[in-house]
């Protein structure tokens, strides 16, 4: 049966697929007008548009870098930080500039969009399009901070590493594919946990783990791993009710690539966080120092220089 189906895709007329490729990239142009009226005209198929934006990309979070350390640099907390601290420090800053980002382009795909879930497999929006291209030059950003990072201070975390070369080789094989836009851009909502991250880590590193600040946002952290495991169960339902179009249609890379991420982020990643992060909430330490006694005893907290 499916042979069958498939016989006379082969065999059409060429100009009607780019035509009904071309009628799906131009609908629904979604968020990326609000930016600016060109990101909605771009022609994203050309491989040098999708590399100047994903150039473009690694270049911003970049510098958000370099401007989290100068801004940085004139604080005291930030002063009395290890080099390593400071690392992740900075590093928490582009995070949460990126899960604000993922968040909001989430939202728009999951509960505004409906082009995309016309065709799971194929198509696709401008939003789309610049959502996961900013996506793959934040991973590129990410990926080479984290190898440097590693050799650096010879720390190797492995479900962090996993996540995020499965994410940028995933997301890279999406762009060169040109399917499975769908599930790309509504699966960055996973990212909600990511500001509220951040904003655990440096409320820890000023010492402010007994505050009403630190305990409402380990509560809204803890349940954003809860709203995680709401949203991979909603991908696999995606998957359930397109599931022949899904097996038919799908690339077999990226067919491999997604389910083994949404795989490993469902059974292992999400739990893992969730159950770390609840613990934190109920023990404010900074688990991503432990060998650090200091940290232990002081919940991470940095202490002040005496004169």
């Amino acid at each position: 049966m499916s042979k069958q189906i498939l016989i006379p895709v082969v065999r059409c007329d060429f100009t009607h697929v780019a035509s009904v490729f071309s009628t799906y990239i131009t609908s629904a142009m979604g968020l990326v007008e609000y930016i600016h009226p060109y990101l909605a005209e771009a022609d994203y198929r050309k491989t040098s548009v999708k590399l100047t934006f994903i150039f473009s990309s690694f270049i911003f979070y970049s510098l958000l870098y370099i401007f989290s350390h100068i801004f940085g640099s004139g604080t005291r907390t930030y002063n009395n930080l290890t080099k390593k601290e400071k690392v992740f420090w900075n590093l928490a800053v582009v995070r949460a500039i990126y899960g604000i980002f993922c968040t909001i382009v989430g939202i728009w795909a999951i509960f505004v969009d409906e082009e995309l879930e016309k065709d799971v497999v194929f198509a696709t929006t401008p939003t789309s399009y610049f959502a996961l291209t900013v996506t793959v030059g934040f991973f590129i950003f990410e990926c080479s901070a984290i190898i440097i990072s590693d050799i650096i201070y010879r720390k190797f975390s492995f479900l962090l590493n996993l996540h995020h070369w499965l994410s940028l080789v995933g997301y890279s094989v999406l762009m060169i594919v040109e399917s499975s836009h769908c599930f790309g851009t509504k699966g960055l909502i996973l990212e909600m946990s990511t500001p509220f991250s951040a904003i655990c880590w440096t409320v820890l590193k000023v010492g402010k783990a007994d505050t009403l600040l630190w305990k409402a946002n380990q509560f809204l952290l803890v349940h954003t791993f809860h709203l995680r495991s709401v949203v991979e169960c909603f991908l696999w339902y995606i998957t359930f009710k397109h599931w022949d179009r899904i097996w038919e249609a799908m690339p077999l890379a990226l067919f491999i690539m997604l389910y083994t991420q949404l795989t490993l982020v469902t059974f292992v990643m999400t739990p893992y966080w969730t159950y770390k992060k609840t613990q934190q909430m109920i023990v404010p330490v900074d688990w991503n120092f432990e060998e650090s006694n200091k940290t232990r005893m002081t919940n991470g907290a940095v202490e002040k220089k005496t004169a």
